[in-house]
């Protein structure tokens, strides 16, 4: 496999697909890079020793400071890596994200309600951040800024120089410009931050919207992203509550349906980029075809998947 994809955001940042899940485009990290270099994010523990690969690429590895926008696995199980790997190389990082994230990062077991089959890595001798604290990385500035609602412990990182806001995931997800997915997950959801934040964004002097799935807002796009973060989480929220009035909340399939059609989602190709799901999903779907059965859309797959953890975050 070649090197992940490094893509120019400003004179200052660069984001890195990390091919989360084998999957191209809908996971990325951020290097913004003054004097020190500072990284938003880690991915997962699968791609950590890519990133670093890309990293060294760019002669950006170790960076000073990895800041965590939040304690959710896909991006925080980087970090032991990275540490580890910078400890060989007679360095260090300094890890950073919320104080209020400190007590899930030490205890990270809670992630199994994504996947009880992972091993999920305790995080320890993380620097705690308070919203409208400042951290400078010689020629440039980053502001910490209170944005929990998505998980408890969401901060938003505002680099002042370049007016750049990377948001993690506090307000949703969009995939090639076109598909806002909502943010409540578990298992730390809370509506009243998620509008708390949308509100405070409208009112930020932004011009780039980063995002960690997937990629940069500009213009337009991203001043009405806070609208249409709203717009989207009411309407996937209204499809979850008539399925719970009609019993069919446990009915991942009937969701489905539902929110392909309220939410009007054509879901798009999607690129695998690790050789071994290509050939497996090659041979289950030639099987299939075999058997008279349709092929398995690995779009439909990952858009059920993510339905089932939203069920978990609409229940609480």
């Amino acid at each position: 496999m070649g090197l992940m994809s490094i893509e120019t955001v400003n004179d200052n940042t660069v984001m890195i697909d990390f091919e989360m899940s084998g999957v191209k485009r809908i996971g990325v990290i951020y290097l913004i890079s003054g004097e020190k270099k500072c990284l938003i994010d880690s991915g997962t523990r699968e791609s950590s020793k890519r990133v670093i690969n890309a990293l060294d690429s760019i002669n950006a590895f170790p960076p000073d400071i990895i800041i965590l926008t939040h304690s959710h696995w896909d991006h925080t199980q980087g970090v032991p890596v990275f540490c580890r790997e910078a400890e060989k190389r007679g360095q260090r990082i300094a890890v950073m994200a919320s104080d209020k994230a400190i007590s899930n990062l030490k205890d990270q077991s809670w992630n199994r309600v994504f996947d009880e089959k992972l091993r999920y890595e305790n995080i320890a001798d993380v620097e705690p951040l308070k919203d409208g604290q400042r951290i400078g990385l010689g020629g440039l500035e980053l502001e910490i800024i209170d944005f929990s609602g998505h998980c408890a412990d969401d901060i938003a990182i505002y680099d002042t120089k370049n007016r750049s806001i990377f948001l993690g995931d506090s307000l949703g997800y969009k995939f090639e410009h076109r598909l806002l997915f909502p943010p409540f997950l578990p298992p730390f959801w809370n509506k009243e931050g998620f509008y708390r934040a949308a509100e405070n964004l409208k009112k930020m002097d932004y011009k780039t919207v980063c995002l960690a799935h997937f990629g940069c807002l500009e213009g337009k796009e991203a001043r009405e992203f806070p609208r249409e973060a709203v717009t989207a989480m009411e309407t996937w929220w209204n499809v979850f509550v008539e399925s719970e009035k009609t019993g069919k909340l446990d009915d991942i399939r009937h969701i489905r349906k539902m929110i392909v059609q309220e939410a009007k989602i054509e879901m798009p190709d999607i690129e695998i980029s690790r050789p071994s799901i290509k050939m497996m999903l090659l041979f289950i779907n030639i099987c299939r075809k075999l058997l008279g059965k349709t092929s398995i859309d690995p779009g439909m797959i990952q858009l059920e998947r993510f339905i089932q953890w939203l069920s978990k975050g609409y229940v609480g």
